[in-house]
């Protein structure tokens, strides 16, 4: 006996095809199993710890005491007189005007290449004073900085904050020189901090930054730093023999 196979047409194998497929992925999401409260604590509790790091470390938290931010402190050098914003002998032959901005990059690198010769000869040896001018001009940061050097100046250390500052120096507006570094400066440098914050805060603090960039410009100050030796003006960061040779001149 013969037997016969019956071929299911293409419509009918369609129909197979789709009742053998999966339910639909969507539905298998929503039909998922539901966290239990347990687990919505946790997560919960791991989220908050996280968002309370986040917050610490974007400053959220309270603000470090002044002594806990991390400073460089800068010193003058030591066995030479200060007086305000003259460094070296009152008797000196040759005075040095030097013009700067503590946010210049070029002051900072002056005093950390030339002014270190300068002071172990010509600055150890009296034969010249240096006198310093504030010439604030590259931002808000500038003026602050400017200022805290003054309200350490009525402490009677203006080189060491001179130091500090620069040792400290940032990106321009950065938060170099915010408040709290400023305070923290003033602190690492043993200065009174509630007298140092009165005299950065004054009205003279902030004039005498003014009137000290207006002199500059009188003076025809046009960049930072620049040296002024009886009447020689040396821009930017010289080598310092050329500054030695000019100080030997104006001392004859």
């Amino acid at each position: 006996m013969s037997t016969h196979t019956v071929v299911p047409t293409r419509r009918e194998r369609r129909a197979a095809e789709r009742a053998n497929r999966p339910r639909d992925r969507r539905t298998s999401h929503t039909t998922g199993r539901r966290p239990s409260l347990t687990s919505l604590s946790l997560l919960g509790l791991v989220g908050g710890v996280a968002l309370i790091a986040i917050a610490i470390a974007f400053g959220a938290g309270p603000s470090a005491a002044p002594s806990a931010l991390e400073v460089t402190v800068g010193r003058a050098p030591a066995g030479i007189a200060t007086d305000g914003f003259v460094i070296g002998s009152p008797d000196a032959p040759v005075t040095v005007d030097l013009y700067e901005d503590f946010q210049c990059p070029a002051c900072e690198l002056w005093g950390r290449t030339v002014f270190p010769l300068l002071a172990a000869n010509e600055l150890a040896a009296g034969t010249v004073r240096v006198v310093f001018h504030d010439i604030a001009f590259l931002g808000p940061e500038s003026t602050d900085a400017g200022m805290a050097a003054y309200a350490a100046g009525q402490q009677g250390r203006f080189w060491d904050m001179w130091a500090t500052l620069y040792a400290n120096q940032g990106h321009e507006n950065a938060g170099a020189f915010s408040r709290d570094r400023l305070l923290a400066m003033a602190d690492h440098l043993g200065l009174d901090l509630a007298r140092f914050e009165t005299d950065m805060d004054s009205a003279a603090a902030r004039a005498a930054v003014a009137a000290s960039k207006a002199a500059g410009g009188a003076a025809g100050v046009t960049s930072t730093p620049t040296l002024i030796v009886d009447g020689q003006v040396l821009l930017g960061v010289r080598p310092y023999p050329e500054l030695a040779a000019a100080i030997e001149a104006a001392a004859r």
